[in-house]
């Protein structure tokens, strides 16, 4: 769930409606980094010798999930924020004072009333797929961590000698 958010549509932006694709952001690289490190680390814990191995991977995959929940969680709350870029408005608003021969704060303020009417983020599904995924990996690496402090270490029984049916000599 957490890569397959990922790849998806975490915002769009009204009037033009351009979709931001996760990966678009560094974040949504991030989060699928984490989603296909969370598969690796399910597959490789249960390959684990020691259980003191297990336990360190289940403990990291509890710790990667609450990580891409974070992630998105943050993106979603501040969405307006992070898919605006502010930091343009202040340079088109120093650009446009000096245009207008107005001062800064007077263009910047009416620059922010006319983004905030017509550009209103839209947060998409992907966004919630990572949180949701990141916290199923969560649990699912907590519920490994008791997991791996009951399972039995796997043993190598050794191989039986070989007799010859023959002499009654071991070989």
């Amino acid at each position: 769930m957490i890569s397959l958010g990922s790849l998806m549509t975490w915002a769009t932006v009204p009037p033009f409606d351009t979709p931001t694709r996760g990966t678009d952001l560094w974040e949504g690289t991030v989060t699928l980094v984490i989603g296909v490190a969370v598969l690796v680390g399910m597959v490789a814990m249960r390959l684990m010798a020691t259980a003191t191995a297990r336990r360190a991977v289940a403990v990291a995959i509890l710790a990667l999930g609450l990580s891409a929940a974070a992630i998105a969680a943050a993106d979603a709350v501040r969405a307006t924020a992070r898919f605006t870029s502010p930091d343009q408005r202040d340079r088109i608003a120093r650009e446009l004072a000096v245009d207008l021969r107005l001062p800064y704060e007077e263009v910047r303020s009416r620059l922010e009333a006319l983004y905030e009417e017509r550009f209103h983020v839209s947060v998409q599904p992907g966004l919630f797929v990572v949180m949701a995924g990141g916290l199923v990996a969560a649990i699912g690496g907590a519920l490994s961590v008791a997991w791996a402090a009951r399972a039995p270490t796997p043993r190598v029984e050794p191989e039986p000698e070989m007799v010859d049916p023959g002499d009654g000599v071991r070989s």
